[in-house]
């Protein structure tokens, strides 16, 4: 018994019949019908509905490193190292906070209600080629993405840079759901396929 296989959203056939006109074997021109078939573009979130929970997110980012700031501060009072905070100290503390706590917000997120606050506001949500939810891998690379230089301009094009480099998709619940019920439809038809061929 052949396993059932399952159907990526960028393998998602549409098909379409055309008609044209072609020579038979006996040299007349006729008309015949042809099927053909195309993969269906995957309806990522682009342009200004990607920058609305671009903004939404760097309000709820600001919120999520304010709370992590002042409870380091609380942290560093009670201990008695408040004076460790100083202008020195300022400049590594915002490197830090760039490198590990901007990504820690994605990474927390994402890897749990599988959208980041912004995302989940306006309904989106974050999915790997299987129109499921990535690997934790896959978020830690999403996520660490976003701090290379300019990554935000890449959002100007169908996918930024932390989408395509860890493969994953952006897309509406809506979306979603119409593409996991036209993959199911295919895979059913694959696996039927499959179960009535010859051995």
């Amino acid at each position: 018994m052949q396993e059932a296989t399952k159907t990526k959203i960028t393998e998602i056939k549409e098909y379409y019949t055309v008609k044209r006109k072609e020579k038979n074997k006996q040299g007349e021109i006729e008309e015949v019908e042809k099927t053909f078939y195309k993969y269906k573009e995957i309806p990522v979130v682009t342009g200004w509905a990607r920058f609305g929970h671009f903004i939404l997110d760097r309000i709820f980012y600001f919120l999520f490193e304010w709370v992590i700031a002042f409870t380091l501060g609380i942290i560093l009072g009670i201990t008695g190292n408040a004076d460790w905070l100083n202008e020195s100290t300022e400049t590594l503390l915002t490197v830090i906070f760039y490198i590990i706590v901007y990504p820690s917000y994605y990474i927390l997120f994402e890897s749990t209600a599988q959208s980041s606050l912004g995302k989940l506001v306006l309904g989106r949500i974050v999915v790997n080629e299987y129109g499921e939810k990535p690997s934790f891998h896959q978020i830690v690379t999403r996520s660490f993405s976003r701090i290379v230089p300019f990554e935000p301009f890449s959002c100007l094009s169908d996918r930024g840079w932390h989408d395509s480099w860890s493969d994953t998709y952006v897309i509406r619940k809506k979306d979603l759901e119409e593409l996991m019920v036209l993959a199911r439809l295919q895979e059913h038809l694959k696996n039927d396929t499959a179960t009535q061929a010859p051995n």
